[in-house]
């Protein structure tokens, strides 16, 4: 088990967004996480990366809980997300944003930032080989020192997900990863997620049923609060209750 959800319990004002959930991530799994607009998928991912308080209920990766944990904290310990905005620097090449997201680099440190020393040097070195690898994983390789700004929206939406493997955590929250992209990039994001799933626990926002049946192995379909489990997309689709819920 790489995460633990315990009993999340989340309403603004009266209404109850989140009732009870639980559910666990593991390691070599893709989970997709469904529901219609506002069933309180990005809710779910605020409260588990730390950027909004449950009222109830437990976050834990290795049996640790990590409620009080601010988002740059539960980085470290190992969770990392993309956003639907994507929130890329604009202004720096496709390698500086890969090179931004490797985490405890010494050049970080105040103190060899004023006495830089060769280790620093070698592990800059060593980060610009890894990152120019993971460009080539990703199918970027070839777009290195254009800004981030500058290059295609399906070229970012592989650049987010470049810097998550370059982040390096265990548990990887990707937000609508294939959404408004072309059928083109679509294939590299499944070729990617696949092989990355190996290694780590992937949870997933996504509506594009291809992608879905792709890569799940399993779904958790989020409806009035309470989530469901199923095993397959088209367990789920000739599930009644989830037909009422898109009716």
């Amino acid at each position: 088990m790489s995460l633990k959800i315990e009993h999340i319990t989340k309403a603004f004002g009266e209404k109850e967004i989140l009732k009870e959930i639980s559910f666990e991530l593991e390691k070599g799994k893709a989970t997709v996480l469904m529901g219609t607009n506002g069933s309180g998928k990005t809710t779910l991912y605020n409260i588990i990366t730390g950027f909004l308080k449950a009222d109830k209920g437990n976050i834990l990766i290795h049996s640790e809980v990590i409620n009080k944990l601010q988002p740059y904290q539960r980085n470290a310990k190992g969770i990392s997300r993309t956003f639907q905005d994507m929130r890329l620097i604009g202004e720096l090449t496709v390698l500086e944003n890969v090179l931004l997201a490797f985490q405890n680099q010494k050049g970080e440190k105040w103190w060899n930032v004023l006495f830089p020393s060769k280790s620093v040097s070698q592990e800059q070195e060593a980060n610009k080989v890894k990152a120019q690898q993971i460009l080539t994983d990703c199918f970027i390789e070839d777009i290195t020192e254009s800004k981030a700004a500058e290059i295609s929206y399906g070229q970012q939406k592989l650049l987010n997900l470049a810097c998550c493997m370059a982040n390096d955590a265990e548990v990887i929250l990707l937000d609508e990863p294939v959404a408004g992209v072309n059928p083109l990039y679509r294939e590299k994001l499944e070729a990617i997620i696949k092989e990355l799933k190996k290694e780590k626990a992937l949870l997933i926002i996504e509506h594009n049923t291809d992608f879905i049946e792709a890569v799940a192995d399993e779904i958790l379909f989020l409806n009035n609060g309470i989530i469901t489990k199923f095993t397959d997309y088209t367990t789920m689709r000739n599930n009644e209750t989830v037909q009422e819920a898109y009716i």
